[in-house]
């Protein structure tokens, strides 16, 4: 293949102008692309970019692409001009064409005509195009080939119409653009694990509780149950001796019903606490975020003969969160609250969930009379691994530091007379945390 002309090697005949005439050019044009391009980043970037080449070079193509990792020798157009506007992003191979040895030979390329003979196939699919010019777009960091600019059309071009220089001004800027573009979505890629980590975590810790958790929900589950049989058995028999009256058979429906509800209830809670999914904050009243997972916690305490106070006050500012997330990390205390309890001797088995506004913070305390904390543990109590439980994986208080960092929320330990421990997390207040990310 014939190698592509550069700046100093005339291809075709050209109307010459002086040296001076054309760095002239040359800087007018920098200066024009700069000017329309400079305040721009991301696809609006490449769009003005490849806009403003077409229309000054007056070419029937234009783009800003982006290798690929796979399919292997393909690129991604970052902005495409054909024809007369911008067109749709597309992917292409590279084989056969002449954008391969722009990026394969890591050159400057300038075909000012005869590309039609050259590269028969593609100048055929493109619409019988004659000239080309292409430049790698190399990264500033470490000088890897990120993609590469090019135009080409059906009419030649003038030697003088192009300077390698030019187009490598250009290039420099649309490597760190899109080098700027990877770390983002890079980080965003991370981010994503993170979540995803994240949810798959909490939902192998909540199998986990629900696990440890069965016999108090058979025992919840199975009382409304019962309770349901002991009527219709009673009605039955009424029935049989002809002595069930209106009032009776509506009593029992009633007492049925409400059973049933109760039963329903709980194993409603326990579906929406064990299900899997994506991490979804949204807006919620922080008094129906804490009396919503009531059912549960109620049923863990009276399966251990706890005595369970919950205060929230009905006026509590709203709170942006994943509500079954947040829910997890009140179970999690909770249970902790209660295992302490069921290590200590002390008589009151007592466990307090309170949440109040302080600030810009909704605060939730979970307080129990257990034995309370080590103080060589006070300071790894969240740390992966680190468990005040003899049979605990020491996950749970590190889950709940990780949730509630995703919430641009804290958890801690405070220092509390007497006997027991109190755990305290916080929440930003909806217009708060949306002050936070913004």
């Amino acid at each position: 293949m014939e190698s592509p002309a550069t700046e100093n090697q005339a291809t075709c005949p050209a109307t010459r102008i002086s040296g001076e005439d054309s760095r002239w050019r040359i800087e007018q044009m920098v200066e024009m692309i700069n000017e329309v391009t400079a305040p721009l980043t991301g696809g609006d970037y490449f769009r003005a970019l490849v806009t403003r080449f077409a229309q000054s070079l007056d070419v029937n193509a234009a783009l800003a692409t982006e290798c690929l990792e796979y399919p292997e020798n393909h690129v991604r157009t970052l902005a495409f001009w054909e024809g007369e506007d911008i067109t749709e992003n597309i992917e292409f191979d590279l084989v056969g064409t002449p954008c391969e040895e722009v990026i394969h030979g890591g050159a400057f390329c300038f075909y000012p005509d005869d590309l039609s003979r050259r590269f028969p196939e593609w100048a055929a699919e493109e619409g019988g195009m004659e000239s080309f010019i292409g430049i790698p777009v190399l990264a500033p960091s470490d000088g890897r080939t990120l993609g590469h600019i090019a135009v080409y059309g059906r009419k030649p071009m003038a030697e003088d119409a192009v300077v390698e220089s030019m187009f490598r001004i250009i290039a420099a800027r649309a490597g760190a653009e899109i080098e700027r573009l990877q770390a983002e979505r890079a980080l965003r890629d991370s981010e994503a694990r993170a979540r995803q980590h994240l949810t798959e975590l909490a939902h192998v810790s909540r199998l986990g509780s629900m696990g440890e958790l069965a016999s108090a929900l058979a025992h919840e589950v199975n009382q409304p149950l019962t309770a349901i049989m002991t009527y219709c058995r009673t009605c039955l028999r009424m029935l049989e001796q002809g002595r069930l009256s209106e009032d009776d058979l509506h009593k029992a429906m009633s007492n049925s019903l409400t059973s049933a509800e109760h039963a329903r209830e709980v194993v409603s809670k326990l579906r929406t606490f064990i299900q899997r999914g994506e991490m979804k904050p949204h807006p919620i009243p922080a008094a129906h975020l804490v009396r919503e997972c009531r059912v549960l916690l109620e049923t863990e305490a009276r399966h251990h003969h706890v005595h369970l106070r919950i205060a929230a006050a009905e006026d509590l500012p709203t709170v942006r969160v994943d509500s079954v997330l947040i829910q997890q990390v009140i179970f999690n205390l909770v249970r902790n609250g209660i295992e302490a309890i069921n290590e200590s001797d002390h008589p009151q088995r007592e466990l307090t969930v309170q949440a109040s506004a302080e600030g810009d913070n909704v605060v939730v305390c979970v307080s129990d009379t257990g034995k309370g904390v080590d103080e060589d543990l006070r300071e790894r109590l969240f740390d992966p691994f680190v468990s005040t439980r003899k049979q605990g994986l020491g996950i749970g208080l590190s889950l709940c530091r990780s949730v509630l960092d995703r919430h641009k929320g804290k958890v801690w330990v405070e220092e509390t007379p007497g006997p027991g421990a109190t755990f305290c997390f916080s929440l930003p207040i909806h217009r708060v945390a949306e002050a936070i990310e913004n």
